[in-house]
This record gives structure tokens, C-alpha cells and sequence, in this order.
């Protein structure tokens, strides 16, 4: 956009260069009056300073600090490329169209303001062979020659250099010997806190590697790796109570059982990868765990020190990076019976009546855990399960999982047995409660009756919401669902390019339930939920001179839970005696594939040349760390009153 600019002369007045002749009369211009200089929109590479560390190699980060000019300009997605080439051919960045240099990648301006603007660029060498030697890094604002009509191009490039004048320019010099480091740079438990059982609910006395596949935390660390020649790395892990640290377990991929390093490897340069994690611990650092615990405390935590390891035969540039320690409160379980709102999330009836809940609350949402209670006239068995899998601000699902029998003395006997299960999807830090499922009855001794109810739930809408009291039951229920939706949007940048993204689910969930009642036994069972849900994304370029996509090939969750649950009465006049029995088992994957975006769009080289540069940002590139069978639970005895 082309505007006129006025200038208001700050002198106390200016003398013209001649005399008006008729009058001898001096003629003046005063500080009111203002000359009109016509301008147009600029913008000016002004500065790139130096590093404090000059010395660098193929592979390795670097950040600069630079400043622009900019004027009558508001002009949004600016690139600046950086190139770095060898100082006996810098004059090649003017003149060639090819120079021999090196990219170092583009910085995005989101918005350029008017006047001097300084920015902080964070670039990176390439992985690819480079002299040694002393180097130029220059800059060239605009690379993607966004702005129509600038008034001058010569200054939106580093120059002078044929002056000495380097004030453009950062000067570095290379080694061209092997560079790799590996960075740690983040880590994520769960939901951000864990579970542990309470004392008695679990054994304290093994040693070394885990024999359950039950896991005790799920998360995930972030972590980069630079240079070209180490890929792959062991991560190790140490829970550190009462200053003391002990090993922590990994579930190993494929293996089927835990171990003390789990191996990552890194499928890119540059981009942070994200790496699923499977912790389980041994009955000694539970034992440490509960003795820690101080119930009178509104808060204990313990902390979680993972550690990078590097394999290779070559010196790590910098091992100070490797670790990280986060800090993540715990919270012992013990017997209670199940809260309200916990049935009532799972479409199964409230437990106002059977209220003999234990000293210590259960937590307010579920993380794995088995409960068991008895009391002079009831008795609950409770089998909970929850974990958050993935990484909310990508993909992430939390599938819950509820089974329940409660019995009670009253006269002929009373038994009530549910189960439930549900998924809760979250992309881009947004979430939504995709679909939930449950039945539950009720067996009633002193008339031999039964009520039932069944409940399934798909994105906050009811599929099938059914009760009913009867006196023989033979009830099958099944549902299935199958659709794509759409469910989240959001914008990322890539390089200098904004894509926005229309994300949900493809695939298909299901319920499949028996519901039996004969002769004062009653039974629930079947594959109570099923699922195969993969990620479904679609992207548009915000850009118009750009072009992009999204590659996705990406499973959410596989998911089979079966559970069956039996209650017989029968006994309960003649002998008091109730039997129960339940049988829980799971097979889950969860978070395992690719799904990245991709951008086209023109970079600038200096001089004459607009070739294509292609960016992309990886979201995930994962195997499926989850991936277990395992019995939740298996347990059958009777109730004496």
C-alpha cells in the first residue's frame, strides 16, 4: 500500500534562494507549512550480531539475534533465510545465483511493525558435510517475496562486506569433525499426578524387574537429537523418594515384559519427537512408596528423574541436557465403595444406599486400581481402570473402564453386578466425551425379581437408554458405530506458512452385552466395549502463495474389554451365603503411526534464484508402546452373613 508521508521541517524557518524583485520581499516558509515527500512501504535487514560462541558443526543449533526497518508496512508471514558460506565467497551471495553456502533455515516474522524490530532467529546447521573454516551468515528479509512494489530490494540483504562493512553479517567458524548431542526436553506424567496401592493391597517384597504387566504411570517424554551419525538412544528412569532413588521398569515394546532402559530411536533432524512410556514398579519401591505417604499431608509428591543415555561410540557434544526431573504428587488407594458421579459417568444407576465408605476418599478419577469391602451386611468388589494415552496437545484418549458387584444381607438376598467403559478423545488440548457405554442389574432374593438397566452414549447423545423390572431376564444388546466426524480445528506455522487443521475420528465403537437371570443367577458379560478409531485430519493453506497438506496414517485406540460378572442367590435364605465371581480382561493398542504436515512454498537464494522449499512438522512417529493383553482381574468367592 502506497501512501503519502508529510515532513514538518524543524528549523525556525527556511529561506527560499531568491528575492521576490517586485517587492525586495524575503519570502519564508514557517513551521506551519510542511513540504509533501511522497514514500513507500521498505523493509531493511539493519543488524546481525555475532554469538558469544563462534566455534560450530555440521548438525549443531544455533540462535541469532538481528534487527530489521521497517515502514508503512504491516504486512503479515515475513520470512527470513539464513545462509552461511564461506568467508573467500561471500561475494557469491550477490552475485550468484546458486552461492556456494549453506541454508540454516528461515525465521517467521508473524507481523511486521512499524520501525527497528529485533528477533531472535533459531537456526541449525546442516547434517551434511561442511569445510572447516571461517564463515559469513547472511540474512535476506522477506525470502518469500511477500511485499508488491518495496522501494528498495538492495537493503533486505546482508552488504557491505566488499567495505569491511560487516554489521550484516555474523561471523563463525567451522569445524567440519563430528557433532551429535542428545536433549531431554521435557516430560509428562499422565494426567499429572499417580496412584499407588495402599499397604496390604499389593505385595512389598520383590526386587528388579516387574512381574505384572499392570502399569503404575503412563506418559511421555519430548526429545531432539543433532548430527547425523546417533539416532538411537536408551532412556532410563528413577523415582526418588525421601532422597533416595530407585529404578523405575519400562514396558518393552514387543517383548512383553518390563525392564530398566527402554530404546528410543529418533526418525528426524531438528523436530522434537515425542516417546510413550510404561512404568511399572516392584514391590520394594511400593514398600518405600507407602511408608513416604503421609495421610495427614494435603499433598506428597515424589520425583521422576529420566535420563537420556548415548549408545554410540562417539563423544556426546553435551551431556548436561540429558535429564529431566519433574516433580508429580501421588495419592495412595484404598477400599471404598464407587462415588456417584464415577457410576454415573459410566451410564450405570447410583449407590445412594450403600454408603460404608473407608477413612480415606477414593480419588476423583480412575487410574487402575481394584477395591474390595466388606462389612457386617455388604460387600463390594470394584475394578477401575483409566490412563490418559497420548498427548492432548496432538492426539490423546482416556479410555475408563468400570466393573461392579455389590452384595447385601437383606432378606432373600440382593446382588447388583454393572459394567462400563468410555473414551474421552483430546486433540489440540480440546477434548470431547466420544462414547460410553453400560448395563448394570439388580437381583432382588425375597421376590426373585430382576431390573435392569443399559445406557450408550455417542458424543453426548443417547443411543440406547433402556430399564425395565422383570422377573426372567434373557436380554442381548449390541450397537455399533461407524462414521467419520470432525470434531476439533486449530493453526499451526510451518516454516512461514499457517495451516489450519480439521481434525476427529474415523472408524468404528461398539457395545455387545448379555443379560441373564435364571434360577436366582444372574449374570453380565460379553465384549463390553470395542473400538478401532484412527485419526481423520484435513489441512488448508492460509497462504495463498503456498501449498501443503497432512500425511496421517494414524491409530488412535484398538481396543477389546470383556468382562463378565455373576451373582447367585440362590443360598442366600438357607445357608446365607451369596457367590459371586468376575472376570475382567483387556486388549489394548493406543497411539501408534504418523501424522505430520507438509508446506510448499518459494525461498529466496540471495540473488536471482526462487526455488521451492519444503517444510514439514511432525506431530507423531510413534510405534505402538501400548500394545498389551492382560487380565484386569480374575476373582470369584462367596459372601457369609
Amino acid at each position: 500500500m502506497m501512501r503519502s508521508k508529510y515532513l514538518v521541517l524543524s528549523m525556525p524557518f527556511l529561506l527560499t534562494a531568491c528575492l521576490d524583485s517586485s517587492d525586495n520581499r524575503l519570502d519564508i516558509i514557517t513551521p506551519e507549512e510542511t513540504v509533501q515527500v511522497d514514500t513507500v512501504p521498505n523493509v531493511a535487514l539493519t543488524e546481525i550480531k555475532t554469538p558469544q560462541h563462534t566455534l560450530y558443526q555440521p548438525g549443531q543449533p544455533i540462535s541469532l539475534d538481528y534487527s530489521i526497518s521497517s515502514e508503512l508496512l504491516e504486512t503479515q508471514n515475513i520470512g527470513v533465510t539464513f545462509m552461511a558460506i564461506p568467508k573467500d565467497k561471500v561475494a557469491q551471495l550477490e552475485t550468484e545465483d546458486k552461492p556456494e553456502g549453506f541454508n540454516l533455515g528461515v525465521h517467521h516474522i508473524a507481523q511486521l511493525e512499524s520501525g527497528a524490530q529485533s528477533f531472535t532467529a533459531s537456526l541449525m546447521f546442516p547434517n551434511q558435510q561442511m569445510p572447516s573454516g571461517e564463515y559469513l551468515i547472511g540474512a535476506y528479509v522477506d525470502s518469500a517475496k511477500i511485499i508488491v512494489d518495496e522501494a528498495n530490494l538492495d537493503d533486505n540483504r546482508s552488504r557491505g562486506h566488499a567495505d569491511n562493512d560487516l554489521v550484516t553479517y555474523a561471523q563463525i567458524t567451522m569445524d567440519a569433525a563430528h557433532y551429535h548431542d542428545f536433549v531431554l526436553d521435557k516430560a509428562t506424567v499422565g494426567d499429572g499426578f499417580a496412584m499407588f496401592p495402599d499397604i496390604g493391597q499389593r505385595e512389598t517384597e520383590s526386587e528388579g524387574n516387574p512381574s505384572q504387566k499392570h502399569s503404575d504411570i503412563i506418559g511421555h517424554i519430548d526429545a531432539s537429537k543433532f548430527g547425523n551419525t546417533a539416532n538411537a538412544a536408551d532412556v532410563s528412569a528413577e523415582i526418588i523418594i525421601e532422597d533416595q532413588a530407585y529404578t523405575a521398569h519400562f514396558w518393552q515394546e514387543g517383548k512383553e515384559h518390563y525392564a530398566e532402559k527402554m530404546r528410543i530411536t529418533f526418525a528426524q533432524f531438528e523436530q522434537s519427537h515425542y516417546f510413550p512410556y510404561d512404568i511399572a514398579i516392584n514391590g520394594a519401591l511400593l514398600h518405600k512408596i507407602q511408608q513416604a505417604f503421609d495421610p495427614n499431608s494435603s499433598e506428597n509428591t515424589l520425583d521422576i528423574r529420566f535420563t537420556l543415555h548415548d549408545t554410540s561410540e562417539f563423544d556426546e557434544a553435551d551431556t548436561s541436557n540429558n535429564s529431566f526431573t519433574l516433580e508429580v504428587p501421588y495419592s495412595l488407594y484404598q477400599d471404598t465403595t464407587p462415588s456417584d458421579e464415577l457410576l454415573k459417568k459410566h451410564n450405570l444407576p447410583t449407590n445412594t444406599t450403600a454408603s460404608n465408605r473407608a477413612a480415606r476418599s477414593a480419588p476423583t478419577d480412575e487410574m487402575g486400581l481394584t477395591i474390595s469391602q466388606q462389612t457386617s451386611d455388604q460387600f463390594v468388589l470394584l475394578d477401575l481402570f483409566g490412563n490418559t494415552y497420548g498427548d492432548k496437545s496432538k492426539v490423546a484418549v482416556v479410555p475408563s473402564f468400570l466393573s461392579l458387584i455389590i452384595l447385601k444381607a437383606t432378606d432373600g438376598g440382593y446382588a447388583w453386578a454393572s459394567s462400563g467403559g468410555g473414551f474421552d478423545l483430546y486433540m489440540f488440548d480440546d477434548s470431547v466425551s466420544l462414547f460410553s457405554a453400560g448395563a448394570s442389574g439388580i437381583a432382588d432374593g425375597a421376590n426373585g425379581t430382576l431390573s435392569y438397566s443399559m445406557g450408550v452414549s455417542l458424543l453426548g447423545k443417547s443411543l440406547i437408554a433402556e430399564s425395565d423390572s422383570v422377573t426372567a431376564l434373557d436380554e442381548s444388546f449390541k450397537h455399533d458405530w461407524s462414521e467419520e466426524q470432525k470434531l476439533f480445528s486449530t493453526t499451526f506455522t510451518i516454516a512461514i506458512v499457517p495451516v489450519s487443521v480439521s481434525a476427529g475420528i474415523k472408524g468404528e465403537v461398539g457395545v455387545g452385552t448379555e443379560l441373564k437371570y435364571a434360577d436366582q443367577r444372574f449374570s453380565i458379560g460379553g465384549d463390553i466395549l470395542t473400538a478401532s478409531l484412527d485419526a481423520y485430519a484435513t489441512a488448508g493453506i492460509d497462504l495463498l502463495i503456498a501449498s501443503g497438506g497432512i500425511g496421517i496414517d494414524f491409530l488412535i485406540i484398538s481396543e477389546t474389554l470383556s468382562a463378565t460378572a455373576y451373582t447367585d442367590i440362590s443360598k442366600a435364605i438357607s445357608d446365607s451365603e451369596i457367590t459371586y465371581g468376575i472376570d475382567v480382561s483387556n486388549h489394548m493398542k493406543a497411539i501408534e503411526g504418523e501424522l505430520y504436515l507438509w508446506v510448499k512454498y518459494p525461498g529466496y537464494e540471495f540473488c536471482c534464484s526462487f526455488p521451492t522449499k519444503t517444510a514439514t512438522k511432525t506431530l507423531y512417529d510413534t510405534g505402538a508402546l501400548y500394545n498389551k493383553t492382560w487380565q484386569m482381574l480374575d476373582y470369584s468367592d462367596s459372601f457369609k452373613f
